[in-house]
């Protein structure tokens, strides 16, 4: 590839000599298979920057600013979302049971660091939601029942969107390894599905999504 300023900015020739060469792939879809894990660990990198300074706007709070950087974070897990469709749609599980023998026993998206720093950072976000509401004497049920726009409610809701396309990945990861491997296989981290399940932690934010239920406390249908 020509050594064009593009090229040497963006380090291409670096970027692509962590992939196997062809030669060396078990099989095509395992071309599939490590460029789209490599791709998530790109976009992590650029979901945990969004979310840092999403962070730095909610202390200081610039409401607006950080629910619109949340809501760009959460754009970019609908795209990990859609390279585990992607995989569900290429990767015959043939394949993967191929890829399966040269990843190592242990590999695991959940070991990914950058994957672990976004569920960090995200769960953070509650302790400066909950100042701010606390600043102006609101409760989180008075936000919610309201029908009233507002800078807090914009976060609320970009809030939800968040842990709502967080979830929709951790559900169709699930999904993915159900195609791949079935149901019952142990898989690399010592588990079947089921255990992928019981492992599987289900908000960032419980208090925002409980808070819901607690609209419906008193509710009679007509």
């Amino acid at each position: 590839m020509p050594q064009t300023a593009y090229v040497r900015y963006i380090n291409a020739e670096k970027i692509l000599a962590y992939q196997k060469p062809e030669d060396q792939l078990v099989c095509d879809g395992e071309r599939h298979f490590q460029g789209v894990q490599q791709e998530s660990e790109l976009v992590w990198t650029r979901i945990n920057l969004i979310l840092k300074r999403a962070h730095e706007k909610i202390v200081r709070q610039e409401l607006c600013a950080a629910t619109h950087l949340l809501e760009y974070a959460a754009a970019l897990w609908s795209e990990l979302t859609e390279k585990n469709e992607e995989l569900m749609w290429r990767l015959w599980p043939n394949d993967f049971l191929k890829v399966r023998k040269v990843i190592g026993q242990g590999g695991s998206t959940a070991d990914s660091p950058r994957f672990i720093e976004s569920k960090r950072r995200g769960k953070e976000f509650w302790s400066p939601y909950r100042k701010a509401l606390n600043e102006r004497s609101i409760k989180l049920l008075d936000v919610l029942s309201s029908d009233k726009d507002s800078d807090l409610s914009a976060l609320t809701k970009a809030m939800m969107w968040y842990d709502y396309r967080v979830q929709e990945f951790n559900i169709s990861h699930i999904y993915l390894v159900l195609g791949e491997i079935g149901d019952r296989t142990v898989g690399l981290k010592g588990g079947t599905v089921d255990y992928l399940l019981k492992r599987y932690e289900h908000y960032l934010f419980p208090e925002l999504w409980d808070s819901v239920n607690s609209l419906y406390t008193n509710f009679k249908p007509d």
